[in-house]
């Protein structure tokens, strides 16, 4: 796997860093298809996350995902997650994951703290059996 961090941080970022990032590994050894592990906060900035080494170009990083403005697959997944999760919560529930489907990837997001500050963001091959892989990251986190 390979490490994507964020710089200048203190001491108790540090701790945090070093939690996500084991948060991160944690959900990597949950299934051969994870592709890509990492957390992003409230404002959709990856915060730490892991990769497959066979992918050659990591999604994050990659010009097609990368929009012209800065928008990564996974910030506009939770740009959509966060406009669509607060007006429906009160009636069906706090949010357990989103899913996005697409052809070569599933994209999975799902919120680690009760404020909705920090979002566990991963992608997975495009398997039949993504719901299990999805209910194994679940029960890892």
């Amino acid at each position: 796997m390979v490490l994507i961090g964020f710089h200048d941080i203190g001491r108790k970022g540090l701790e945090e860093r070093e939690f996500l990032q084991e948060l991160c590994s944690t959900v990597m050894s949950v299934d051969k298809n994870i592709r890509f592990a990492g957390v992003i906060n409230s404002d959709g900035k990856l915060l730490v996350g892991h990769y497959r080494k066979d992918i050659q170009s990591p999604m994050i990083n990659s010009s097609p995902i990368r929009l012209s403005d800065g928008i990564t697959s996974f910030r506009a997944s939770y740009l959509s997650l966060s406009s669509l999760q607060k007006p429906f919560e009160p009636l069906l529930g706090q949010l357990n994951y989103q899913l996005t489907d697409y052809d070569k990837v599933k994209l999975v997001t799902i919120p680690l703290t009760d404020r909705n500050d920090l979002y566990l963001c991963a992608s997975i091959d495009p398997v039949k059996n993504c719901q299990e892989i999805i209910a194994k990251i679940l029960k890892s986190i």
